[in-house]
């Protein structure tokens, strides 16, 4: 059924075009940038700048979903839409980087993909632990928005686990095996989100009772006791 009352508002539909649009635009950049200032090895000019719009989508949707609660989790908020739509293009980000990284960096090949990673770190085999993230994160973008009211129902401790170790994966990818631009991002991404952690974490200051609330009181009839 069709109606004035079912047809999305214009300002939420600029919206819903906001981030995708934003996402696409950087996409193209990463991909465009190299080649028109002539680097000497664009392939890994890809790899890298992909990985850099992942980690700022990332870090985008972490922030808002630091914000989160109740329905925003069920994506029944323009608060907790905007999280979940830019938590899928971080996804969609991380999923560009890999594939270029195996086409331009490994030639499709998970050995050459594991000599990569024993060089960068001492132990191949660290690999799966990037493995285990792709899936991770496949499965709990999936999952907010195919089933949001069971994602918001799920225990606390199923989400802290896997943005401890996602954020785990991200800072040593950026922090410690990285360098130059990548490593001041994500140096930049985690003092960011460490701050807004603390503020969520701090105890709300604002005085009970105050002056404003007696008169607001006052004015509907009732008293302090």
């Amino acid at each position: 059924m069709s109606g004035p009352l079912t047809r999305t508002p214009p300002a939420r539909r600029r919206g819903d075009l906001l981030w995708p649009g934003l996402w696409a635009a950087l996409l193209a950049a990463c991909f465009a940038l190299p080649t028109w200032l002539g680097d000497a090895d664009p392939g890994d000019a890809y790899t890298r700048n992909t990985a850099r719009l992942t980690v700022l989508f990332y870090a985008a949707a972490a922030a808002r979903m630091l914000g989160l609660h109740g329905d925003d989790w069920r994506a029944a908020t323009p608060r907790g839409r905007a999280a979940r739509r830019l938590w899928a293009l971080g996804w969609a980000a991380y999923v560009v980087h890999v594939v270029t990284a195996f086409h331009f960096a490994h030639h499709w090949s998970h050995a050459h993909a594991v000599e990569h990673v024993r060089a960068a770190s001492g132990w191949g085999e660290g690999i799966y632990f990037s493995h285990l993230f792709t899936a991770v994160w496949t499965v709990d973008v999936l999952w907010w928005w195919a089933r949001p009211a069971a994602y918001a129902a799920r225990p606390a401790w199923v989400g802290r686990g896997l943005h401890g170790f996602m954020a785990f994966i991200v800072f040593t990818g950026t922090v410690v095996f990285e360098a130059g631009v990548s490593r001041w991002l994500g140096v930049g991404v985690f003092a960011l989100l460490g701050w807004l952690s603390l503020r969520r974490l701090r105890p709300s200051r604002r005085p009970q009772n105050s002056g404003v609330e007696r008169i607001a009181r006052k004015s509907s009839g009732k008293s302090d006791a």
